[in-house]
């Protein structure tokens, strides 16, 4: 996902250039990242415990969110750039991307999600070993490498 909040990789392309980026409202929606081994290692630590498992629901994220602003800035730096950022209220924002694009954040920035990783510690020990920055990270260098996005 995107500081936009959706999946078109256009966005963290123009990051990496130094083009301007609009985001909804004012960016201080949230989005929470999750890395998949930290997906996978829930999963084997509620495999492992499951008399404390069982019956039981846990969220699988980073321990924190990142605003849509903030997660645009630390994008723009690993590309040794600053986020030239815009801000369109969420009607006119809408307009300029694709419905898709526009449907996927509207789905992120109503709930804003923010969800706690303390009854996955607390029941199982889990503790997440991936930040939201890092596993983004970790995918947008898979894309540079791959060519979708150019530095």
């Amino acid at each position: 996902m995107n500081p936009a909040g959706n999946v078109n990789p256009e966005v963290f392309q123009k990051l990496a250039e130094g083009s301007e980026v609009a985001l909804p409202n004012l960016g201080m929606e949230t989005v929470q990242h999750v890395h998949a081994d930290d997906v996978a290692r829930l999963f084997m630590d509620a495999m492992a415990a499951p008399s404390a498992a069982v019956g039981e629901s846990f969220h699988s994220v980073a321990a924190t969110a990142l605003t849509l602003r903030g997660f645009a800035g630390a994008v723009a730096g690993w590309f040794g750039r600053e986020a030239r950022l815009a801000f369109l209220p969420w009607e006119e924002w809408r307009g300029t991307v694709p419905e898709f694009d526009a449907q996927v954040t509207y789905d992120h920035i109503l709930h804003s999600p923010h969800c706690s990783m303390e009854k996955a510690a607390r029941l199982l020990g889990h503790r997440p070993r991936y930040t939201s920055l890092e596993a983004v990270s970790e995918a947008v260098g898979w894309l540079v490498r791959a060519g979708t996005i150019k530095p």
